[in-house]
């Protein structure tokens, strides 16, 4: 029987259940759906039990089929979405649903922490800002808002840490990527910043320990694999964070390009042998998988969720359109959509502004305005703001000469183009877009299993062979334009998004 690797991603929308052989091909995958609760503007929150629910449905699916049941499963990864505040107790039970990275709640508690502590000592300590999008101000906000719940937690960890005590049985563990985007993590140190953690009056005993993404988190139980349908006893590894995983599952390498990924949120990521410091404080700094390399990364907070949002405007009776059935009309519309902008803060914005306050906006409509128009210039916008994001590595003295594509929003033909037009580089399409966050670990979960000695050596797929894009440069010419105006909007409207989020509170 040929072996593989199942590997559970975490995602906003599902959790995928995928098997890659042991040459890094993805054999067959499954996604099981679950529902994200917004409950007021700015929270974003989802049911932990649900995840497990997502990979027990989707595990049984996937081995109905040949091309995973012929596979003797030797290893077990797992990835999931960061910057979560996950309580647990201490038999694993959740003591509130989990808020997810989209979650802007904790505003008050991120101004107090940086009020108390100050940004800049802040920075220092943790190689980011600290920001409402980040697992400490969401700690906090537990603490102030639901009392109970933070009495009875045990420990604070992230999604794919859940899913890995059901697999093992075994709680109180993180990883370094993971770790590392909490705001309360020294990467200098490689442990949690206990003087933050103790400025603020938490408790220590709820920070999980913290190891690479390549060590072994324990192996599936007996219970959990009667579940599953698997043999109990497989190796199962401590996971890492999905934009961890993403890097190397790109083929991305220290010092060489970067990749953006474009899923619910996007970001654009580097791998670099240690963090570099952004003056503006604009850009992230996370653990790699190896848990010595650094991500430097900036994510825009809402991309295809955006593009989601506005085709749910677009409804044939109470469905929503599906992007395949506009993207041939949004051709028609010249690009700059007749003048239209589109701000795609819909959930508040993180590089460059770092602004849970912001909020998505049109500008420049007109009665010629058509639905189409507005939905093209939503394309356009999170491409305006990934340009911006690259625009920032070359502030820092590390331009981006070519990108990798990767996520599920890039199956749009109509979207990458625009989006290659728009930053005007050279970029190439991953081989296996939306497996390449599983690739990284599956990579992970072989190193930990002891199938392959690193991560250099664990056969990733490259975007060697995927589909390459060149930009227009008339069109390159005529967005960089719209470009410079779409940076202008934000800091001439920040007063007004101030102004709403007053009034919504």
């Amino acid at each position: 029987m040929n072996q593989g690797i199942l590997v559970y991603d975490i995602g906003t929308t599902s959790v995928k259940s995928a098997v890659f052989d042991l040459s890094g091909f993805p054999a067959a995958s499954v996604s099981a759906p679950y529902k994200t609760e917004f409950p007021r503007p700015g929270w974003a929150e989802q049911d932990p039990e649900q995840f497990w629910a997502a990979a027990v449905t989707g595990t049984r699916e996937l081995f109905a089929r040949p091309e995973a049941a012929s596979r003797e499963i030797v290893a077990l990864g797992l990835t999931g979405h960061m910057n979560g505040c996950l309580p647990v107790d201490a038999e694993g039970n959740p003591t509130y649903p989990e808020l997810i990275h989209a979650d802007s709640r904790s505003g008050v508690q991120s101004a107090r922490v940086r009020g108390l502590l100050g940004e800049d000592y802040l920075y220092r300590e943790t190689a980011n800002r600290t920001d409402e999008h980040l697992s400490l101000p969401k700690i906090l906000w537990l603490r102030d808002e639901q009392e109970e719940a933070f009495k009875r937690t045990a420990w604070f960890l992230n999604a794919k840490d859940y899913l890995r005590f059901k697999l093992t049985g075994i709680l109180g563990y993180t990883d370094f990527s993971d770790a590392s985007l909490t705001g309360a993590f020294n990467l200098e140190k490689r442990d949690w910043s206990w003087d933050i953690i103790d400025a603020l009056g938490l408790p220590r005993d709820r920070f999980p320990s913290v190891g690479s993404s390549i060590e072994a988190g324990g192996v599936l139980g007996k219970e959990a694999a009667a579940v599953l349908g698997l043999p109990q006893g497989i190796p199962v590894s401590l996971g890492g964070g999905d934009a961890s995983c993403a890097t190397r599952g790109s083929g991305i390498l220290v010092g060489g390009g970067a990749y953006i990924s474009l899923g619910s949120s996007a970001w654009v990521s580097r791998l670099f042998p240690s963090p570099v410091p952004d003056p503006k404080r604009r850009i992230q700094n996370f653990f790699d998988l190896d848990g010595r390399s650094c991500n430097v990364c900036g994510t825009l907070q809402s991309a295809g969720i955006a593009v989601d949002w506005a085709l749910g405007m677009l409804r044939t009776g109470s469905e929503a359109m599906d992007y395949r059935q506009v993207e041939g009309d949004l051709e028609a519309i010249p690009p700059g959509s007749e003048g239209v902008i589109f701000l795609p803060y819909l959930m508040g914005e993180r590089t460059p502004h770092w602004d849970a306050s912001a909020r998505g906006m049109f500008i420049g409509l007109s009665l010629s305005s058509s639905a189409k128009t507005l939905l093209r210039s939503v394309y356009e916008g999170t491409a305006f703001g990934l340009k911006e994001i690259i625009d920032i590595y070359g502030d820092m003295g590390a331009p981006i000469d070519s990108l990798i594509l990767l996520g599920g929003g890039i199956r749009s033909t109509f979207w990458r183009r625009i989006i290659c037009d728009v930053i005007g580089k050279p970029m190439r399409v991953h081989p296996f877009p939306t497996h390449a966050i599983s690739l990284g670990a599956a990579m992970a979960a072989g190193v930990a299993a002891g199938i392959w000695p690193n991560l250099e050596e664990a056969p990733g797929v490259g975007a060697l062979n995927g589909e390459g894009l060149t930009p227009d440069p008339e069109k390159t010419a005529v967005y960089a334009g719209y470009s410079a105006l779409y940076r202008e909007i934000y800091g001439r409207v920040k007063p007004v998004f101030d102004g709403l989020a007053e009034m919504r509170n």
